[in-house]
């Protein structure tokens, strides 16, 4: 296992509540590889679109010409056949003596001493595509063994950092001050100060405190009203006011005893400065509370580019975690019991999940923000 520096890892971590740090996280991983500069786009290879990009040290005038003429060209043409997650060497798929004739070389390449390429795709839904490229001179050539062995090491972080950069756009939603949209959101969101008061609850958070309700929003704090589970809810509180990354957890609902899910969130960085101009300088902590009755509302596309599921895969996630047995799922779907088995398998796999609870917990997160049941028509 090849050691990463600290501040790299930091950095793509942080990238989820700040994307506009991912230029400096690009430009950090071209120095630990000895590269020219890095780049990441979110794109449409069908529509020839891009819908956004961040460029870690490479020409801004080469990356315009390439949103506005050369979004196809033969490197994306060979990364549409590759599974994601996979480093791929540009040569391997491309020679260079074949793309030196081409415009794409002159206008986007040339000009910037690029010859050599190292694209992965971090995340795929239909022709959408979140790429990261990492260009080299062409004296500095292709990779090293040992250096693709380390970038090989990145990407399960590289694929974390967007997934939950995803799945952060009701926390963004916050910093902008949307209350209105946040008010009709389904999940709960609540907001702590540093001594963990509250601050503000939207109408899905306030609904769950009621007299048999799993929490209490009263007398200016958030808990659990079970003591079994308050002491746990703390704890993750206090960690997320000293900058511990997001974590979650489960308590008991109302009275049928059906599950919901705390998502506990840092408030970081330049978002403290965020939420002052609206009034809460002392913002330190979120909280997102997901009913597990609303899991069907969650769009199969948010599991489909968190986690690079298959729509088939990603149905039978949404329905499994509802806590349907394998013949109920299958009835459901109208599938074979052996079909849904092998589905399950993969998805596990993707997701990094290996029970039931688990990937009920991990899509109950994905979906904190879901609010309309026919958003993706699945």
């Amino acid at each position: 296992m090849i050691a990463h520096p600290d501040e790299l890892l930091d950095t793509i971590y942080d990238t989820a509540a700040e994307p506009e740090l991912w230029p400096t996280a690009l430009t950090q991983l071209a120095d630990f590889t000895g590269s020219q500069g890095g780049i990441l786009f979110g794109q449409s290879f069908g529509a020839s679109r891009v819908y956004f990009d961040y460029n870690g040290r490479l020409s801004e005038d080469c990356n315009q010409a390439y949103k506005e003429r050369h979004v196809q060209n033969p490197w994306n043409d060979a990364m549409q056949r590759q599974p994601v997650g996979r480093v791929v060497l540009s040569d391997e798929v491309v020679p260079l003596a074949s793309l030196k004739p081409t415009l794409f070389y002159d206008e986007v390449l040339r000009p910037q001493d690029v010859a050599h390429n190292v694209m992965i795709a971090l995340a795929m839904r239909d022709d959408f595509c979140v790429a990261f490229n990492l260009c080299r001179s062409a004296r500095q050539g292709q990779l090293t063994a040992e250096q693709q062995d380390s970038v090989s090491q990145l990407v399960p972080h590289l694929r974390r950092a967007i997934g939950l950069g995803f799945r952060m756009d009701g926390y963004r939603a916050l910093q902008s001050g949307q209350f209105r949209v946040l008010d009709h959101l389904a999940a709960g969101v609540v907001l702590l100060d540093s001594q963990s008061r509250l601050l503000y609850a939207n109408a899905a958070a306030r609904a769950h405190d009621t007299l048999h309700g799993p929490l209490s929003l009263r007398r200016n704090s958030v808990a659990a009203r079970s003591p079994a589970y308050a002491q746990r809810l703390a704890a993750l509180i206090r960690a997320a006011r000293l900058g511990a990354p997001s974590a979650s957890m489960s308590v008991p609902g109302s009275s049928d005893g059906q599950l919901i899910t705390i998502l506990v969130v840092s408030v970081r960085g330049k978002d403290v400065g965020r939420l002052g101009d609206l009034h809460m300088p002392d913002a330190a902590v979120m909280l997102f509370i997901v009913d597990p009755a609303d899991r069907l509302g969650i769009p199969p596309a948010w599991i489909m580019d968190a986690y690079g599921l298959t729509r088939a895969e990603a149905r039978v996630a949404l329905v499994a975690s509802q806590g349907l047995s394998t013949p109920e799922i299958a009835a459901q779907l109208g599938l074979s019991v052996n079909t849904v088995k092998t589905h399950m398998r993969r998805i596990y796999s993707k997701t990094g999940t290996a029970r039931l609870a688990e990937l009920t917990r991990l899509i109950t997160s994905v979906g904190m923000l879901s609010g309309s049941r026919k958003e993706d028509g699945g």
